[in-house]
């Protein structure tokens, strides 16, 4: 279910995107590609087993390959879950929902019902808005002066003295961060007697038994506890490599604001190798994403190019830089946002040829 803040910014405000919708649409880009989707899976796994084949004939030496390139995996498997989540995988909503839970709690032990409201209804509704979006409020990390101010004593010391050095090495324990915040938000939910609540307890027990208890009984627990934490340290770093260049550097909003455009302000497309876009599972095109969440990533390259000749058209701005400017862009913009002001903007002016169709 979508968040009533994006479900207003749906209902009144995407009128003005029907012309773009509609080249969409034509374009056959709002159509599931699940065959490929679940062949992707498949490949990805397959490529995950031979690391991790590798990784229990390597050496410690061999572990510094092999686990990076696990991690890789891993990571564009959980974000396959983003996908189901948004209900892009597939045109089934079981099929949507057992790719999420496969790929999320089971696969990768991030909680999905903890991601659909941090990630697909609150950051969606309000990207880079101060307050509410909690994709730029990284603990122990402000990305704003309003959110240093509502930090505690000793998180805006740390702010202060430590933003600018250590955000990127603290990416390595984001995926704690995220399975206990998924555990909390279990323990918190107040329908604990529900389905899925079930389900979700179900798939993170199997993922510990899976990632943790089996090989600690095969290769005794350090080697089980240390491989898992190194794998999963670096899929965090490879998380903040993604989804940091897509909105850090862009303008924190202080206010609220459902106007589409208002996507475009805090998004930008990231321009990659296609080796590597491969594993960004279509995230290096978080414009069309946020626009419309609901094509696969499959389809986004396709959707980008129709999206950026209608901004041309009807003088929108669409962002798009190389990835590695966008990355540059982040972490200058992480090194001191503690002590910047969210901007309120004025109110955004629709295109003529939107506001005057015809």
């Amino acid at each position: 279910m979508q968040s009533p803040g994006l479900q207003r910014w749906f209902r009144d405000v995407s009128p003005e995107l029907c012309s773009l919708r509609a080249e969409l649409r034509a374009a056959g880009l709002f159509e599931a590609r699940e065959a490929r989707g679940w062949a992707k899976l498949a490949l990805l796994a397959a490529m995950l087993a031979g690391c991790l084949i590798g990784l229990t004939h390597a050496g410690w030496l061999g572990a510094l390959v092999w686990i990076p390139a696990a991690a890789v995996c891993c990571t564009s498997i959980s974000m396959l879950g983003h996908e189901g989540s948004h209900r892009s995988f597939s045109r089934s909503p079981a099929r949507n929902a057992l790719v999420a839970y496969l790929a999320f709690p089971l696969f990768s032990g991030l909680g999905a019902m903890y991601w659909r409201d941090k990630h697909d209804r609150r950051h969606h509704a309000h990207p880079n808005v101060e307050g509410l979006d909690p994709d730029i409020k990284p603990f122990p990390f402000a990305s704003s002066r309003g959110g240093h101010d509502a930090c505690s004593a000793g998180e805006r010391w740390f702010q202060r003295v430590f933003q600018r050095w250590l955000f990127w090495p603290m990416a390595t324990l984001m995926g704690i961060g995220m399975r206990r915040s998924s555990l909390l938000f279990l323990a918190r939910h107040p329908r604990k007697r529900e389905r899925l609540w079930w389900i979700e307890v179900a798939c993170l027990v199997g993922h510990y038994v899976g990632w943790i208890v089996i090989p600690a009984l095969v290769w005794g627990p350090l080697v089980a506890v240390g491989a898992y934490l190194a794998i999963w340290g670096v899929v965090g770093v490879y998380l903040a490599l993604i989804f940091a260049p897509a909105h850090m550097g862009l303008p924190i909003i202080g206010t609220p604001n459902h106007d589409w455009q208002h996507q475009l302000e805090t998004t930008r497309d990231l321009e990659l190798p296609r080796v590597i876009s491969f594993f960004f599972i279509g995230l290096d095109y978080q414009v069309e994403h946020h626009l419309f969440p609901r094509i696969s990533h499959h389809n986004l390259p396709r959707a980008a190019h129709i999206t950026r000749a209608w901004c041309q058209r009807n003088g929108v701005t669409h962002q798009r830089e190389p990835y590695l400017v966008a990355l540059v862009s982040a972490r200058r913009f992480m090194s001191d946002a503690w002590s910047k002001e969210a901007i309120v903007p004025e109110p955004t002016l629709i295109a003529p040829s939107l506001a005057n169709p015809g």
